[in-house]
């Protein structure tokens, strides 16, 4: 990706993402998150839930392969802060969508991009977020992924 050519405003693909219950489960699993919300539908009902409900890691690792996967092999996370809304259940179809809000790259090795973030489920925001990455600044420019301390300042 030519960094030179991202603007404020201008919008990430939006990508669609069938949630299943075996994705639920292995995501919480994989991230040793015990807590029976994410594996139990009859303690998530009792505890006011619809069904099981995806966890906070997985959600992270989706968001996180969104603007990866948009970036590609050049994009390096820097931050990523986000809030889960709504659950999200099985059985959903999560919609994600992005909108770049910032890109700084003036004085400069690496140019940093901030990108605000939502997924929705029916039509209702679910979780919403925001990314910072950093991109080479110009093709062949020093990669983010092999930058010095001195210039990692996400």
């Amino acid at each position: 990706m030519d960094a030179r050519s991202l603007k404020v405003g201008l919008p990430l693909p939006d990508v669609v993402v069938p949630v299943t219950r075996k994705m639920i489960i292995m995501g919480a699993t994989a991230s040793r998150d015990w807590q029976p919300q994410h594996h139990d539908p009859e303690h998530a009902r009792k505890a006011g839930l619809p069904d099981i409900i995806m966890n906070n890691y997985t959600q992270a690792g989706l968001i996180s392969r969104y603007v990866t996967d948009w970036s590609g092999p050049e994009g390096r996370i820097g931050r990523l802060r986000f809030a889960m809304r709504r659950p999200i259940c099985p059985a959903a179809d999560v919609h994600f969508s992005g909108m770049i809000v910032d890109v700084a790259s003036h004085g400069h090795p690496l140019c940093w991009v901030e990108v605000d973030i939502e997924l929705k489920c029916q039509d209702r925001v679910v979780t919403t977020a925001t990314a910072r990455l950093a991109l080479p600044r110009e093709p062949g420019a020093p990669s983010p992924w092999r930058c010095s301390p001195a210039d990692w300042k996400p």
